[in-house]
């Protein structure tokens, strides 16, 4: 099902990391102790309706908007994005098949990654893949919190990762999943977005560009989970993955 696509990585950036986990990022920290099935009370979240402000399926958008020149926009093929001043756009490339499988979007000392992937006609791929991804994060030594997010269920991981200087630190993430017809989008935050409670601060122009983001599925058939193609446009520097 493609779930080492879904998995956000640790970026062994130059993202702030923090030196031991933080209590309110714990297994389950951000669950209502009130509950007797918090499992349903996720699957429950995600079965609403989330993308009323985007991000947007090609087919909800007005032809002429897209024929209109626009500097900010990029068209990656099954993502078009909007970018804003200031903001800087890497793709990120599987090192042996050169393929493009993310793109990053990059503003002062936060980033956010996307990347998109087909889903089942009847939707629920992020309440299937969610425990996949809970499970391969314990395996590495991380931890996961579940949080309710701006498109229903969001996930908080820590990673251990390796600073520069050789030191053990853990990577903070908070990963999205936006749920279209056919596909979801992912996204994932990382450096002081990723620490960041709420929507606001650096979260808020990230967010904002999330829900720009028009997804080109296509007509083809895909396995569910399976990346949708990212075409790399001259001009955009990129990193291998």
């Amino acid at each position: 099902m493609g779930l080492r696509n879904f998995l956000g990585r640790d970026r062994r950036r130059s993202d702030e990391p923090i030196d031991e986990p933080e209590d309110e990022l714990d297994d389950d920290a951000s669950d209502d102790g009130d509950d007797e099935d918090p499992t349903a009370r996720w699957e429950e979240l995600d079965e609403q309706e989330w993308r009323e402000d985007g991000p947007y399926d090609i087919t909800e958008v007005d032809p002429d908007q897209l024929d209109e020149p626009d500097p900010l926009r990029i068209d990656l093929g099954s993502l078009v994005l909007t970018g804003f001043p200031g903001m800087e756009l890497r793709l990120q490339v599987a090192g042996e098949s050169q393929t493009v499988v993310s793109v990053l979007m990059v503003k002062d000392d936060s980033a956010l990654e996307v990347a998109a992937f087909s889903a089942p006609r009847s939707g629920g791929l992020w309440t299937e893949i969610r425990g996949d991804i809970i499970e391969a994060t314990a395996g590495a030594g991380g931890t996961v919190a579940h949080a309710e997010g701006p498109f229903g269920t969001e996930l908080r991981r820590l990673l251990p990762m390796t600073t520069p200087e050789g030191e053990q630190a853990y990577q903070p993430s908070r990963m999205w999943m936006a749920q279209g017809p056919r596909w979801c989008l992912r996204g994932v935050l990382y450096g002081q977005a990723a620490v960041t409670e709420g929507l606001d601060g650096p979260v808020e122009e990230l967010l904002d560009t999330f829900r720009k983001i028009i997804v080109r599925r296509g007509d083809q058939p895909m396995a569910p989970g399976e990346l949708l193609s990212i075409d790399m446009p001259e001009g955009i520097p990129s990193a291998a993955g």
